[in-house]
């Protein structure tokens, strides 16, 4: 059993508590980086916190303090998590591993960088590449020789087929397609349900079936 460290927390902070109590890791340490924002159907930290049987301590990051041994994770999706993780680095010198559900299937011949989190039930195909800080959710499957590069956010559901590219920091929602062959520019976003058959913009927002642009690059709407 090892100590886990998690710093920041989000919506998918109890994605994260599963994955850790399945590894059999025991969860030392919650570690905030900002103030919570709550909304009025979600969860917060200590909520998450009291369904567990052993609760972590919960502490700001002005007071953290590094002890041997611990496993280093993130607990947030949120976009400001650029930031948090060169903090750590500068502040701390911290690595953060990477973290796969022992229910999902990532291929010997793929590639996870530093912090990468696969999801219960997701599937990662032979020659994947999965940059730093890649989070894919429950039920995901990334095609083979497809490559996903820094900080993207996968949704639970979605579907991205072979040689695809997905780039920096976008967003595809819960049970999106994109079908072969595409690039997705960075920081796009592709909304819950659409099915992408075409390259996206950096930038765009795309929805429905087939995806059209919703959003340009230039944030003016269709």
């Amino acid at each position: 059993m090892s100590d886990l460290v998690i710093f920041g927390v989000s919506n998918m902070l109890g994605d994260v508590f599963d994955c850790a109590l399945a590894l059999g890791h025991r969860i030392s340490c919650v570690v905030l980086n900002r103030t919570e924002v709550l909304r009025p159907r979600t969860k917060g930290v200590h909520e998450r916190i009291r369904q567990l049987a052993y609760p972590p301590r919960l502490v700001d990051i002005d007071s953290f303090v590094p002890q041997g041994a611990e496993i280093y994770v993130l607990g947030t999706t949120h976009p400001n998590r650029t930031v948090l993780v060169e903090d750590l680095k500068t502040r701390f010198g911290i690595v953060l591993a990477p973290m796969v559900h022992p229910t999902a299937y990532v291929s010997p011949l793929a590639r996870l960088g530093e912090g990468v989190y696969v999801g219960a039930q997701s599937v990662v195909a032979p020659g994947a590449v999965l940059h730093d800080h890649v989070f894919v959710n429950r039920g995901v499957t990334i095609g083979h020789d497809t490559v996903v590069e820094p900080f993207v956010r996968l949704g639970p559901g979605c579907h991205v087929a072979g040689h695809v590219v997905v780039g920096r920091d976008t967003t595809i929602g819960i049970g999106a397609t994109i079908i072969e062959e595409l690039v997705i520019g960075s920081g796009a976003v592709v909304a819950a349900g659409a099915v992408v058959i075409n390259d996206i913009e950096a930038g765009a927002l795309v929805a429905g079936v087939p995806a059209i642009a919703k959003r340009r690059p230039d944030g003016e709407g269709t």
